[in-house]
């Protein structure tokens, strides 16, 4: 081999233990590229692959977040936290509302959603609420597709182009929750000075 070859990774091992978690491990790196390449793509998967997140919604007999809900033993506040941890995927759509009424004691969960040929729910256990004897929830949910971090104070619009009992909801719109690195030692025949770039990613 030249001395002055530059690597490139031979070997992308991915290595799935759920199908929401995978490590990903590339060699050979020259000294100090696990690093670079390591910060880069973690920050370009948390902040730039495109997703699917609940963007508003509009609740029966609420008004706005802080409004008191018969029947359900959540506030309106947390049944807001829990539909943003719906994790959905569309097909052939960028956005769509969805609807979702459940009537009886026990909890709501996502898998009550109106189902839909152009919407997938990925978890659907995940729990929205959970209602009292006699309890009645309605709700529809506005799914759109975009990147990264999106606060619902940008989707604000002039005064009067809302209806009234919209709620809008930030929206984590990125498919990936959680990515770290961490960098080892690798050799290519007598070179022992190469990186080899481990990647965890949920």
């Amino acid at each position: 081999m030249q001395s002055n070859a530059f690597l490139k990774p031979r070997i992308i091992d991915v290595q799935s233990t759920s199908p929401f978690h995978a490590k990903v491990v590339m060699e050979p790196f020259e000294r100090g590229y696990g690093h670079t390449l390591g910060n880069a793509l973690r920050r370009v998967l948390l902040s730039s692959m495109p997703g699917y997140a609940p963007t508003e919604v509009k609740i029966t007999g609420v008004l706005h977040e802080y409004s008191a809900l018969d029947g359900v033993q959540e506030d309106v506040v947390d049944v807001l936290l829990n539909l943003k941890g719906v994790v959905l995927k569309l097909h052939n759509r960028d956005h769509v509302t969805l609807k979702l009424a459940k009537t009886g004691e026990g909890p709501v969960t996502a898998a009550d959603i109106e189902p839909n040929h152009d919407v997938e729910i990925i978890n659907p256990d995940h729990v929205i609420a959970h209602l009292t004897a006699g309890g009645k929830i309605e709700m529809e949910i506005k799914v759109e597709k975009g990147r990264g971090y999106q606060p619902a104070t940008v989707r604000i619009k002039p005064e009067g182009g809302r209806s009234i009992g919209n709620i809008l909801l930030d929206a984590s719109f990125s498919p990936v929750r959680r990515v770290s690195y961490s960098v080892e030692s690798a050799r290519v025949e007598q070179r022992t000075d190469l990186d080899k770039l481990v990647m965890d990613i949920e």
